[in-house]
């Protein structure tokens, strides 16, 4: 150990690899190298980063030349090549300290000051006009400076005079043309069929176009029932009809709703959730079976009509006046199993009865409520909701 440059002050641990207390010889600095590393790397830490810089150590006169060539004029000590060196740059005139290994470095830099924020404006001033040149080429043309790639950019269609503000530029590489409304006009004519694919559509399910076919698959399409003769007015639209969804014929059709057979408007809780129902139906214990099944089991009210016609007149009305007094909510639709989420409201927004008298008030509006006291009159009772549709009845006058 003393032959490697450190003076023991313990005795020999017994093994090379274990740390042995001693003095550097040198410079006086106490350590605990291991006998193995003293052989391989010296005993004194100090003193082998001395040794390591003086190995990077080039002469002064080329170091000075170096960063002159750079743009810097030296004026403090040059120690290592890792050693930052007090230098001024000539071309802003600021006082800098890069080092020598940093300032050869291609693309580095030897200024951290004004020259600095030069270069990254004009990297910024590059990226901003390739970034408007990937918009051009896209068809759109920015509304506001560049603000990153993956910042919200404003911009106009080119094409349809759209202004959009959720796009970014990597969206603009990645998808190209991002405008929403050319983007819904493709979707809708990759949608739209021929009109002979369409009258044909509607001929396979008896149903027999009385206009020439509207163009798209979502507007209700007039046409008469091949069965029963029946006029639909203003008809169902071609997309429920393929997707076998309420489609068929009104009159005649197995599963969809009668507007010729009795009816009942009822009302629906979702405890769970919270949520109020409403709909219509031909047999209403199925229909409240089938909401019961899906969370809505607390039957709160419903009134008998003569005609699926007179309820329908009252049921569609009753969502835009619930909307109107602010209940905007609806269900989850992935909780409506049997669809009809859009006719739902949350009893945060509104209260039970609030929505009992906006239905009461429907049924008065539409000329109903005699007919409904007199079929009641007639059949002197209507099913208890207490009674959760069982045998047992009521009598009532109008709810």
């Amino acid at each position: 150990m003393i032959s490697y440059g450190m003076t023991p002050t313990e005795p020999y641990p017994g093994s090379v690899d274990e740390p042995w207390p001693g003095t550097c010889s040198r410079c006086g600095t106490p350590g605990k190298p291991t006998l193995s590393n003293a052989k391989r790397q010296g005993p004194c830490t100090p003193c082998g980063r001395e040794k390591q810089a003086a190995a990077l150590r080039l002469p002064l006169a080329d170091v000075v030349r170096a960063l002159e060539a750079k743009g810097l004029i030296v004026i403090g000590d040059y120690q290592s090549n890792r050693e930052r060196i007090e230098s001024i740059c000539l071309r802003c005139g600021a006082l800098v300290y890069p080092t020598y290994s940093n300032a050869m470095r291609e693309g580095v830099g030897v200024c951290d000051q004004q020259c600095k924020r030069d270069r990254i404006s004009d990297s910024n001033r590059g990226d901003a006009q390739e970034a408007v040149a990937v918009l051009h080429a896209n068809n759109l043309l920015p509304l506001a400076p560049y603000p990153g790639t993956d910042t919200r950019w404003p911009m106009e269609c080119m094409l349809c005079g759209h202004v959009g503000e959720k796009t970014t530029l990597s969206a603009v590489r990645q998808l190209g043309h991002v405008c929403a409304r050319c983007g819904r006009e493709r979707t809708t004519n990759a949608r739209r069929l021929d009109a002979l694919v369409a009258v044909q559509s509607m001929r396979d399910a008896l149903l027999e176009p009385d206009a020439p076919y509207p163009g798209t698959v979502s507007v209700p399409w007039a046409c008469t029932c091949m069965n029963c003769g029946t006029q639909l007015r203003p008809g169902p639209r071609l997309n429920d009809v393929r997707n076998g969804d309420q489609g068929g014929c009104t009159t005649c059709s197995d599963t969809s709703f009668k507007q010729t057979e009795p009816a009942h408007v009822y009302l629906v809780v979702n405890p769970q959730t919270h949520f109020i129902k409403w709909g219509k139906a031909n047999n209403l214990q199925n229909r409240l079976a089938e909401h019961a099944r899906q969370g809505f089991d607390q039957e709160v009210k419903w009134w008998p009509f003569p005609t699926g016609a007179e309820a329908t007149e009252v049921e569609k009305k009753i969502r835009p006046r619930v909307r109107a007094v602010g209940a905007t909510t609806q269900a989850d639709r992935r909780l409506m199993r049997y669809k009809g989420h859009t006719e739902t409201a949350s009893l945060t927004e509104i209260s039970i009865d609030e929505v009992i008298t906006i239905v009461e008030h429907l049924i008065s509006q539409a000329g109903s409520a005699l007919d409904m006291a007199s079929t009641i009159s007639r059949t002197g009772s209507i099913p208890s909701p207490q009674a959760g549709l069982s045998n047992q009845t009521v009598q009532l006058g109008l709810w």
